[in-house]
Parts: structure tokens; C-alpha cells; sequence
């Protein structure tokens, strides 16, 4: 059965990957109609966080907002599946860069670089600045494996075809370690604003109007390689053109106090989300735990010990 299922996906990304990208915009209009009046994906969620976060818009606003969205994430998820098939150079006609001098001044000092990004832009856009920019030091990104074995083992070739190391997320420590053992320089990309797992709720700060948890797993691996953090700020200049600008957060991640990427991270993301909301993956159930809750179930547990 998993065969049989990566068969199908492997033809459907290869068609769409190979489609002019004129045709790809109008399958995503077909999609985004799809999706948005007939299947009405998630749209309770968004309406709900949206509605959360900016309780100093009006409706008419934030249904504007909602709907600048869905024609956004049914485009990423199209031009996510057409990077299998571009070439550099098409990438680097779509995705442009401001203030590579930072990450030239970190290479420069030999300092590694954690490139703290969000599910905004086109993320899927970015390995191509290794070969462009920085061919000589180790360019790499996290991945978490899919159950489909034969589909995994293709997602992962792809995404290595611009020479990117591809770590599992649950494996990175080693990895890293034997690139810094051999006193190389690597850059590796994080997606850092997913929620954590129930039992990783360790880490709480305010973000977009919510008491809201985010990973430390980022800022403990920066920290561990006394690393520079790096994040990316997208905006969108059109339909399938980017603009990725990269803001400092740190120079030496393990001479900062505990927390302290992690929640300029959180600031610089919400930063980013309100000068361009509709390019955030509002799908997400973010706020699916509640701070007081989680306390207050803690709490009883560590009672029910001691009784």
C-alpha cells in the first residue's frame, strides 16, 4: 500500500512540478476556491485565531486578511512542490536577499549560524542561498521524516539536490558535533513556531495577545555550538517573488541568558506576522494549550505524588 501511494504522490509532484508557473497560479486559484468555499479547511480556526490576535481590527479587515490568506498558503504549497524541479537559477530570480553582509560577518568570524525561520514566505525557497552565497561552508536544515518509507527516501533526495545536509529533528546534536569537530562552519535552518509536544510545554512568553509556548530545542542547540541565531523576515513582493532579510539576534547564543532567543524570536516573528498577516500559516492550531491549565494539571499531578 505505500508503494502504490508514493506511486501516485511521486506522478502528481512531478507533474506540478514541471507546470509553467502561469499554470501553477491558476490551479492554486481552482484550489484555493476549493478549499476555501466548498471544503472550508479549517476555516473556524482561522477565523478564531485571527480574531485573537487582532482584536483592534474590524471584521470587514480581518475577512480581508482571511481571505489574502487562502489564496497564499494554497500558492506556497504549489510552489513548495514546484522547488523539486527548479533550478538555482530560477529560485534566485524569485528570492532575494537583504543583509547578507550578517551572515558574510559570521562566516568571516567563523561562527556557525541557527537561521531561525516561521512558516511565512516561501520556506521551502531558501537552501538555494547555500550554493548562491555560501558554497563553502555546510549548509543544512532539519527534516522530519514521513511514515511513508519510499516517499521519505524522495523528499529527502530532492531536498538535497542543492547540496544541503538533511538532519532528522530528533537527531541533530550528532550531526552538528562532527561538523564542529572537524572546525567547520555550518548554517542550518530551523522552523521554531510550531507548538511544542504536550511534554515540552517548558517556555511560555506573549505573542500575538496570547500567553503562548514555544520550542526551546533552537535556542539549546545554538547555545550548546555557541552559535550566532539569525532569523528571517519574509514579505511578499508578488505571486512567486520573495524578499528575505536576515536580522540579527545574537552573536554567541551561549552568552545570552536562558530565554533570551527564544523570545526575541517570538517578538521579531509577531513582528513580521502584523506587517504581513495574511503570509502565516493561520491553519495551525497555535494556541491549543492553555498556560493556567497546564499549570494547574501540574500542579494536581505533583499533589497526587505527595499524597
Amino acid at each position: 500500500m505505500d508503494r502504490l501511494a508514493y506511486f501516485f504522490l511521486r506522478i502528481l509532484i512531478q507533474i506540478v512540478s514541471i507546470l509553467p508557473f502561469a499554470v501553477l497560479y491558476r490551479l492554486s486559484d481552482v484550489f484555493c476556491f476549493l478549499c476555501y468555499h466548498v471544503v472550508h479547511y479549517r476555516r473556524k480556526v482561522v477565523y478564531e485565531n485571527l480574531k485573537s490576535s487582532f482584536p483592534e481590527k474590524g471584521e470587514d479587515e480581518r475577512k480581508k486578511i482571511e481571505k489574502e490568506f487562502y489564496h497564499w498558503f494554497c500558492d506556497v504549497i504549489l510552489e513548495s512542490v514546484k522547488a523539486y524541479n527548479m533550478t538555482v537559477e530560477q529560485l534566485n530570480e524569485r528570492m532575494h536577499y537583504e543583509n547578507l553582509e550578517l551572515i558574510r560577518k559570521y562566516v568571516t568570524e567563523g561562527k556557525s549560524i541557527f537561521l531561525d525561520m516561521a512558516h511565512t514566505g516561501s520556506w521551502e525557497w531558501v537552501p538555494n542561498i547555500y550554493l548562491t552565497h555560501f558554497p563553502d561552508i555546510v549548509g543544512a536544515e532539519l527534516y522530519r521524516h514521513v511514515s511513508n518509507k519510499y516517499l521519505d527516501a524522495f523528499l529527502l533526495k530532492s531536498r538535497e539536490r542543492f547540496k544541503t545536509l538533511v538532519i532528522p529533528k530528533d537527531k541533530a546534536v550528532f550531526p552538528l558535533a562532527r561538523i564542529h569537530k572537524a572546525q567547520k562552519i555550518f548554517a542550518i535552518g530551523l522552523l521554531a513556531d510550531q507548538t511544542p509536544s504536550r511534554a515540552n510545554l517548558h517556555f511560555w512568553t506573549d505573542f500575538m495577545h496570547h500567553d503562548t509556548a514555544f520550542l526551546q530545542g533552537p535556542e539549546r542547540l545554538a547555545k550548546m555550538f555557541k552559535a550566532a541565531v539569525v532569523y528571517l523576515d519574509f514579505r511578499r513582493e508578488g505571486r512567486g517573488h520573495y524578499v528575505c532579510k536576515f536580522v540579527d539576534i545574537t552573536g554567541d547564543a551561549s552568552a545570552e541568558e536562558d530565554g533570551f532567543v527564544t523570545k526575541r524570536y517570538a517578538q521579531l516573528l509577531e513582528n513580521s506576522i502584523c506587517q504581513n498577516p495574511p503570509i502565516w500559516f493561520w491553519t495551525h492550531r497555535r494556541w491549543k494549550y492553555n498556560h493556567e491549565e497546564i499549570e494547574r494539571e501540574e500542579a494536581e499531578k505533583k499533589n497526587k505524588k505527595v499524597v
